[in-house]
């Protein structure tokens, strides 16, 4: 693994982030970056981490000298480190999955994108385990201020999206398949994917969050080996 050094003691604290941000903005996997800073750095990484949309990780030390040795890491370079790391994950590597399906369609590689949407099904079925056989077994959530149980309606869209994608994928069987006759239906599961992910991350992963955070450890660490079993299988 290569590693990338640089030294921001002397950098103002109203430039951290964007010092850090040029020092990692091209790392690619399988590097790291080391940076020392002169004061804990965990705000200024945490609030680049954000901008970044969560694809960093990184350890902290203490150097003799008082400083703060922190090793920053691509975050699929380093293993998942919880339940919702992993789902998180997943969410991306599904994503990236079906954008390949709708680039692939668009450039009437069908034969290619058939055989991405085939196990792109397949690593829905393992997610949607995870989420209904796991996770809204073992954790209740209270209806919503409309009287809705946002798990329930979570289910009912996971339905939705693995109905529409099984359709995807016979339509790609049809004799008379073309990127015309598939790419539109390709676009309606893009839609609904992206606004799908976005109220599960905001409205269930919280209360998921904050019911395991209160558990035993070792009930979280059986729960977490338990998805990723899941999602390898």
């Amino acid at each position: 693994m290569n590693e990338n050094y640089c030294d921001l003691t002397q950098t103002p604290p109203s430039h951290l982030q964007t010092a850090v941000f040029y020092e990692i903005k091209d790392m690619p996997r399988g590097e790291t970056a080391t940076v020392l800073f002169a004061e804990d750095p965990a705000i200024t990484l945490h609030s680049l981490n954000l901008q970044l949309r969560n694809n960093l990780r990184w350890e902290i030390s203490r150097t003799d000298a008082g400083h703060w040795l922190t090793t920053i890491h691509r975050a699929e370079d380093v293993p998942p480190v919880d339940v919702f790391d992993s789902l998180k994950r997943d969410h991306k590597r599904l994503d990236a999955m079906f954008s390949q399906v709708i680039h692939l369609t668009d450039q009437n590689h069908l034969v290619q994108a058939h055989a991405i949407m085939r196990a792109f099904i397949e690593g829905l079925r393992k997610h949607f385990a995870v989420e209904h056989d796991i996770l809204a077994k073992a954790i209740r959530t209270p209806p919503n201020a409309m009287g809705v149980d946002p798990t329930a309606a979570m289910m009912q869209e996971h339905n939705e999206i693995l109905n529409q994608s099984i359709m995807i994928e016979l339509s790609f069987d049809e004799e008379d398949a073309t990127s015309t006759s598939v790419s539109p239906l390709l676009a309606i599961l893009a839609g609904y994917l992206s606004k799908h992910e976005y109220r599960e991350e905001a409205t269930i992963f919280p209360i998921w969050i904050g019911a395991i955070n209160k558990a035993p450890e070792a009930a979280k660490a059986a729960l977490f080996q338990q998805v990723l079993a899941t999602l390898a299988d």
